[in-house]
């Protein structure tokens, strides 16, 4: 499921970009990290929903034809997990997502590994003294 969360991820960021600007240079460069978490049911939803995450299967298995096949459906209510609000959600008047610039979902990042701590305590947020530890090892973070 988080594959083909994945890939309409992708399908509504590509959508998203304007007309004549380079997809393929925005992605060519850096490393890219994925930090969504998938559909499921056990994923969260804003609480006035009335149904959350549905998976059906349509077909799944061997065809009478001999070959192999399957296809699902699936259906979530939009404010759950991990996802995008557009500007106009709350502000009438103001854009949707698909006028957002790709270039305004992506940028630069720094990776501070509190991993060993998260382990810890599953609740653990990262500290000032954590920023403070990765900057006297590797330097400042930029600005931005």
């Amino acid at each position: 499921m988080k594959r083909i969360f994945f890939f309409i991820s992708i399908c509504i960021i590509i959508a998203s970009c304007k007309q004549n600007e380079n997809v393929t240079s925005v992605f060519a460069d850096g490393k890219w990290i994925d930090l969504s978490y998938d559909f499921s049911p056990a994923t969260l939803y804003w609480p006035n929903n009335p149904t959350g995450f549905r998976l059906d299967t349509i077909a799944e298995g061997v065809t009478p034809a001999g070959f192999y096949y399957s296809t699902y459906a699936f259906s979530a209510p939009e404010h759950g997990g991990t996802h995008l609000d557009a500007p106009k959600h709350f502000a009438q008047g103001h854009i949707g997502i698909d006028k957002i610039p790709l270039t305004s979902l992506t940028g630069n990042a720094v990776v501070i590994d509190v991993s060993a701590k998260a382990l810890q305590n599953r609740d653990y947020l990262i500290s000032v003294d954590d920023i403070t530890a990765y900057e006297n090892e590797h330097g400042k973070i930029p600005e931005g």
